[in-house]
């Protein structure tokens, strides 16, 4: 039997059960999070056509996860406002499958057909659309995308909560790498939660920000890029030493002013900082709503090379988290030049090990 077929035919459940009687008798939390899938994963099946929309749902249940993600622009038909008969096969398929939708993925433009910025009540405005398709699709989370990955939008997301309540969605700001676990961004919007005393704001965190190295896929990428070995070999090093993504851009910009090298040290500020603690979530834990399990490599001993889901994963555990922990893979985009694609393999992996972690 080859790895994709055991991959195929070893269920989840089975491996938690293979772990449970391995450490019988142990004392410990017992996981209350779900697994699920963003869709977003299968995006290069999906863009050629090799998966329709039914046929990641029916990935996603063959591993007995339950969780549904969805990135709206990418797979909603005249997004924000799809045909009812379009929304009813959607529940069918949801239906069919035995799944759930866990969260709704949407970008709110900042600049209007990028020829100025929105104003805040144009914000509004798309959010509360976005909200509505939500709704109508039985998602009660969604992760709104609002500008740079760094700032939040507490004046747009604030004056959105009535909207929010309305449509019964939980409005979760993505805390995404380079996002420290502790500042300026998660506090903008826990000031909100005290204030309102909201039940309609949280947060998704992204399991980026807790990469220890940058994704190795990633490095191989640039070489074949172009990018030089030294400066390369700098930044992963680099890296992992702790230097600030700014220091590191300036130190490879001594070592070369090439095109490929400029851009692969600006790269490697997507990922970390690996001065994030898990440990820091817990102080936020209650209004988390959703968890993106991003994932670059899944090694053949069925282990993230790059995150260390072993420190993080309990985290979730002893905080209590009750929501969907979904896999978002991103490793395609690193290896499509090389390689044929086959993101369920790779999912498939990253939920034997999100499994064997919750048991």
């Amino acid at each position: 039997m080859t790895r994709k077929e055991f991959l195929k035919t070893v269920t989840v459940a089975a491996a938690g059960t293979l772990i449970q009687a391995e450490n019988a008798g142990a004392q410990t939390p017992k996981a209350k999070f779900k697994r699920g899938v963003t869709l977003y994963s299968y995006q290069e099946e999906y863009y050629t056509h090799a998966m329709s929309l039914e046929d990641c749902i029916a990935e996603v249940a063959s591993m007995g996860a339950e969780g549904v993600e969805v990135i709206a622009e990418e797979m909603v038909p005249n997004y924000p406002d799809p045909p009812e008969a379009w929304v009813q096969h959607w529940h069918a398929l949801m239906a069919k499958y035995h799944t759930k939708p866990a969260c709704l993925d949407t970008f709110v433009d900042v600049y209007w057909g990028g020829r100025r910025d929105m104003t805040v009540q144009e914000s509004v405005d798309t959010l509360a659309a976005q909200l509505k398709l939500a709704n109508r699709m039985g998602f009660k989370v969604m992760r709104p995308t609002t500008g740079p990955v760094r700032d939040s939008a507490p004046e747009m997301i604030e004056k959105a909560l009535p909207i929010a309540e309305k449509y019964d969605v939980r409005i979760t700001p993505e805390i995404h790498a380079p996002i420290p676990t502790k500042g300026k961004f998660i506090d903008s919007y826990m000031e909100i939660i005290a204030k309102t005393k909201t039940k309609y704001l949280g947060f998704n965190p992204d399991m980026g920000i807790f990469a220890k190295r940058i994704p190795r896929i990633v490095l191989a990428r640039h070489l074949r890029d172009g990018a030089s070995e030294k400066v390369i070999q700098y930044l992963d090093q680099a890296f992992q030493d702790g230097v600030s993504a700014e220091t590191r851009a300036a130190e490879a910009a001594k070592m070369s002013n090439r095109e490929e090298d400029v851009r692969a040290a600006l790269m490697t500020g997507g990922y970390g900082p690996i001065s994030n603690n898990p440990r820091d979530l817990l102080a936020i834990m209650p209004y988390v709503y959703n968890v993106h399990g991003k994932f670059y490599e899944m090694t053949d001993d069925l282990k993230e090379y790059s995150i260390p889901y072993d420190e993080v994963m309990p985290i979730f555990i002893e905080g209590g988290y009750t929501g969907y922990i979904n896999s978002e893979y991103e490793g395609q985009r690193n290896t499509q030049d090389v390689k044929e694609t086959d993101s369920c393999e790779e999912i498939r992996r990253h939920h034997v090990m999100m499994a064997r972690l919750m048991a």
